[in-house]
């Protein structure tokens, strides 16, 4: 797939405007509680080696939206964003979904490694770092995980009340906005609610198994109800329907990326 993009519309009273932006999965607001939780579960060890890499630990939430930022100057790296699993496939396969390791099952893998490796140079293990953040929360948004010939959603148009945009725009956004606007808030308000047995499931497993989960997601939950339509009009109340999940997906992410870190930086 080519690199994604997806239109963000300005609605004003009887006229629509629209401008094609890059997805970024989850949003920025998404990415930002994705880091703030992981950064609640770092090892001081871990924090100790964030700061060295990046100033300090707080730059892990700063930096949550940099792998977006640099799209414009790193082509190269647009298809490590997602990871284009055909909807009706059953999970994973390297060989047909991630080309070239050019999807971000292999990205994550890759930048773990140079992530771990205190051998190289700070400033290349601080991309890496930076990278991890960004695509670990990728990972977990369901449409960054399957393709169904419609570039992850974004070439499906849904109507909410007035509001006129994608179907990926909708995951990406509108339903983290569900749970609040505070994104302090709402990243202490998930770590709270995670219980011990959660974090010793979810602190497990490889990028290929994260992504299997966002799939089947996808598959099983989002697509269904949509019965095909690539135009449709979604209840109100959707984005609020869906948050639940949406949590589910940002908590899992935030305990996965700290699993990540404290692994890689001991």
């Amino acid at each position: 797939m080519n690199f994604r993009q997806f239109p963000k519309f300005l609605m004003f009273i009887g006229v629509a405007m629209t401008a094609p932006l890059p997805a970024s999965a989850w949003g920025p607001q998404g990415h930002e509680i994705i880091a703030a939780i992981a950064l609640r579960e770092l090892t001081p060890a871990a924090r100790d080696q964030v700061a060295r890499l990046v100033g300090r630990p707080a730059m892990m939430v700063h930096d949550a939206n940099w792998a977006d930022e640099i799209r414009d100057q790193r082509r190269d790296t647009a298809g490590w964003h997602y990871v284009d699993i055909p909807l009706a496939a059953t999970g994973y396969d390297a060989r047909r979904d991630c080309p070239d390791q050019d999807c971000v099952v292999a990205q994550i893998e890759n930048d773990r490694r140079v992530l771990a490796d205190h051998r190289l140079r700070d400033g290349v293990r601080a991309q890496a770092l930076r990278f991890l953040i960004h695509f670990v929360a990728d990972l977990h948004q369901p449409l960054h995980a399957e393709d169904n010939d419609d570039k992850g959603g974004n070439d499906i148009r849904v109507y909410i009340g007035r509001e006129r945009a994608s179907l990926h725009r909708v995951w990406d956004s509108d339903v983290v906005e569900a749970l609040g606007r505070d994104t302090g808030a709402i990243a202490d308000k998930i770590e709270r609610s995670i219980s011990p047995a959660q974090r010793k499931a979810w602190a497990s497993g490889a990028p290929a198994q994260w992504a299997n989960e966002a799939h089947a997601i996808a598959r099983n939950q989002i697509y269904p109800p949509l019965n095909n339509r690539r135009e449709l009009r979604l209840p109100r109340d959707y984005a609020y329907r869906e948050a639940p999940l949406a949590q589910l997906q940002l908590a899992k992410a935030g305990i996965r990326l700290a699993w990540l870190l404290n692994s890689a930086l001991k």
